[in-house]
């Protein structure tokens, strides 16, 4: 019997608050204030699009989850959530956020490119382990995950400024940098011995026999060459949104991305140099300290009302949706016993 903890593990309930935040940033990043309903709306998408990615990425990758042992108590791979209704779950959240936009009435512009970055999430998550084109599909997967800023702000307000597309780029790059470092070494080991091809494993990266990094030269260039990429981009938007600030908050806010940028260098440094492992969720304190950069732009630029309570939003979504203890895997248990 499917179970609703099982469906809501499957959809990864716990980080869609993330990405409802995400879908708020584009209109709060054009500095005007739009209705709570509005906000409602937008969150309530954000939380339906990050049920359809999880979805539909587990289920293209059973067949690989099945050989990975970190995977065997998800709920798809154990079998308490069936392959039918995680195909019909990916086939409907979509098609009910295209019907929350068509019913909001919103313009016909951003309306079209919601519904085109909902279809080209579909086959980015299908083919983005094909071999040859592992960066490629990272690549588009980082646009549909930036994709909701321009199109957001341009449906609730009426326009797109500078600072939001400074803003997309950032966490088009940010988002890169999460699929193709964070998310690859994560399942490093299970990827090179399932033979799937991604930018760390086609670039030589592999994991010692103590479990941290030998990430070899061309993916160590590749790494902090993003890096780089994206604290340059990041410090572009956070000047871009400090701009007429008091001096002081510009002090504050030259401290702050100080603090952030040294933070995520030096510990970037450490994972490759093999000092710590990788994170086995893919949560890594380089990457939390760029994202804490790209909040610190929304936040200089935001209503401060409007700008607290989503990040209040955020904090209450973690606690009543935090995920409870992983269930075990009983059969397989029993089996290694046997």
């Amino acid at each position: 019997m499917t179970r609703r903890r099982d469906v809501l593990s499957l959809l990864r309930i716990h980080t869609a608050g993330f990405e409802g935040l995400i879908f708020l940033a584009g209109p709060l990043l054009t500095g005007r204030a739009f209705p709570l309903g509005d906000a409602a709306l937008l969150w309530t998408l954000g939380v339906l699009i990050n049920g359809y990615i999880f979805a539909l990425n587990d289920l293209v990758d059973l067949p690989r989850d099945r050989l990975n042992p970190r995977r065997s108590a998800s709920a798809l791979v154990a079998g308490r959530v069936n392959e039918r209704l995680a195909l019909t779950l990916s086939l409907l959240l979509p098609l009910g956020a295209t019907l929350m936009v068509l019913l909001a009435s919103w313009a016909r512009g951003p309306a079209a490119l919601f519904v085109l970055f909902l279809a080209l999430a579909a086959p980015v998550n299908v083919y983005q382990k094909a071999p040859g084109r592992p960066l490629l599909m990272d690549g588009l997967f980082s646009v549909t995950m930036a994709g909701p800023l321009p199109v957001t702000a341009w449906a609730v307000t009426g326009f797109v400024p500078t600072v939001v597309w400074l803003a997309t780029a950032t966490l088009l790059l940010l988002s890169l940098e999460l699929n193709s470092v964070a998310g690859n070494l994560k399942d490093l080991a299970t990827d090179s011995d399932a033979g799937f091809t991604t930018v760390a494993t086609s670039r030589g990266a592999r994991l010692a026999a103590d479990g941290t990094l030998r990430p070899g030269r061309p993916y160590t260039r590749y790494v902090f060459g993003l890096h780089t990429a994206v604290t340059l981009t990041t410090l572009v938007t956070v000047a871009a949104t400090a701009a007429g600030r008091p001096p002081a908050v510009q002090a504050g806010v030259v401290l702050a991305a100080a603090v952030l940028v040294l933070w995520g260098v030096l510990d970037l440094t450490a994972l490759l140099a093999g000092r710590r492992r990788p994170s086995p969720t893919g949560r890594e304190p380089w990457f939390a300290a760029g994202f804490a950069l790209f909040l610190v732009a929304v936040a200089l630029r935001a209503p401060g009302v409007a700008f607290v309570a989503a990040i209040a939003a955020l904090a209450a979504w973690e606690v009543v949706c935090r995920p409870g203890p992983p269930l075990r895997p009983v059969v397989r248990i029993e089996q290694a016993r046997r």
